[in-house]
């Protein structure tokens, strides 16, 4: 019987290697957690500041994208009014009509979206603030490109090494578990095969007295022939503890039946049997 077929060790340098590269990766990203929130933080990733400034007006140049103008705290005592600039006059207003997935959050303020600007192609916009409240319009207007920040967040070489970091850990680790759960099933399978084979192989071992060291001729003979030995029922030879009574078992005594055909008869015309018997065997 051929012994169990050794399993490749990879899959417990799989699982090995995916605790090990998603444990840093997780230790990683707690590292750079603070540079990935700076990309949704209007403070650090506008581009322009606009400060409220009673009578006075201010014009910016902005490039093509969604254009997302934040404001620290809430915007209630804001009204804002985003105009063309052509020819040094105002003209036409800018579309607000703009969708964009960036989120402005801060660790230790809330933004408020004041508006979104459409812009298609680079152009001059006059910004005019209006404030409600006199003491009120504190905190400056933060104008912030959202396609340029994903860009810039898809540019990073770091952020992307942790995520992968993180990726492949949890990809690795849960594969190489599977492997190594697949080759022990294999292993338990082949055993539970095995033994079937012993037991199939080898009836005579399991019907063998235990206590029996050394196998009789007539065991020996069988054996050889391929006969499986019948299991004899073990007879009691205790004595009765009754002296006028014997509870032995007796094994009858046999017979001799029949003689050999080269025997002569004892009987002759001078010496006939006494019985008839003979006469029924002759007529037969």
């Amino acid at each position: 019987m051929q012994p169990a077929q050794e399993h490749s060790p990879w899959p417990k340098r799989l699982m090995i290697t995916g605790a090990v590269v998603g444990f840093i990766g997780v230790i990683a990203f707690t590292l750079v957690a603070g540079d990935l929130a700076d990309y949704y933080d209007p403070r650090e990733v506008s581009e322009h500041s606009i400060e409220y400034n009673s009578g006075t007006n201010s014009v910016l140049t902005l490039s093509p994208g969604c254009w997302v103008v934040n404001v620290e705290g809430a915007d209630d005592d804001y009204d804002v009014k985003f105009q063309y600039v052509e020819n040094g006059a105002a003209s036409d207003t800018v579309s607000d009509e703009c969708r964009s997935d960036f989120q402005a959050t801060g660790t230790d303020v809330d933004f408020s979206v004041v508006s979104k600007l459409d812009i298609e192609e680079t152009s001059e916009v006059l910004v005019t603030i209006s404030c409600e409240e006199a003491d009120g319009c504190k905190n400056p207007l933060l104008f912030t490109n959202s396609e340029d920040v994903l860009f810039e967040m898809m540019g990073d070489a770091g952020l992307w090494l942790v995520l992968s970091a993180c990726c492949s850990g949890a990809i690795l680790l849960p594969m190489g578990w599977i492997l190594v759960s697949i080759n022990k099933g294999k292993d338990t399978k082949v055993q539970m095969t095995q033994q079937q084979i012993v037991e199939a192989m080898d009836p005579y071992e399991q019907q063998m007295d235990p206590n029996q060291e050394i196998l009789t001729t007539d065991q020996l003979y069988k054996l050889v022939r391929g006969e499986v030995p019948e299991n004899e029922p073990q007879q009691s030879n205790v004595p009765s503890p009754f002296s006028d009574a014997d509870t032995r078992i007796k094994t009858p005594a046999k017979t001799k039946v029949g003689g050999s055909i080269n025997k002569a008869s004892s009987y002759t015309h001078e010496n006939p049997p006494t019985d008839e018997s003979w006469k029924s065997w002759d007529e037969s």
